[in-house]
């Protein structure tokens, strides 16, 4: 399968937090460039928060979920922090149906984070 041109990962650091912007579709197609992302990130050294911003993503499938479902458990396991930046309320559908709202850490604006 060919991943559609309009995703983009854009990551950025600052100091021990990671910002991993989603822009597009993150389906079966598309999860495995943000998996080989995150799994670049697990080789760095300090970072205590990574920010998982969906508010640019347009489509999300289970594929996707599962990516970021697996960023939150091995961040419980490796001890830095994972944080969701809603999406859009198709994106949002998906996480309030599986009720994952209750689970991870979402939040509206990263500024809210401080």
């Amino acid at each position: 399968m060919t991943r559609p041109p309009e995703f983009r990962i854009l990551t950025n650091r600052a100091g021990s937090t990671v910002t991993v912007a989603l822009y597009g579709e993150l389906d079966m197609a598309t999860a495995p460039e943000l998996d080989a992302q995150l799994q670049r990130l697990r080789g760095e050294d300090g970072i205590r928060r990574v920010i998982v911003d969906l508010r640019t993503l347009t489509f999300l499938d289970s594929t996707g979920l599962e990516t970021i479902l697996r960023l939150d458990s091995r961040s419980r396991e490796e001890g830095y922090e994972v944080v969701i930046v809603r999406g859009p309320r198709a994106v949002e559908r998906l996480f309030a149906v599986m009720q994952l709202d209750r689970s991870l850490r979402i939040v509206d604006d990263p500024a809210e984070l401080g």
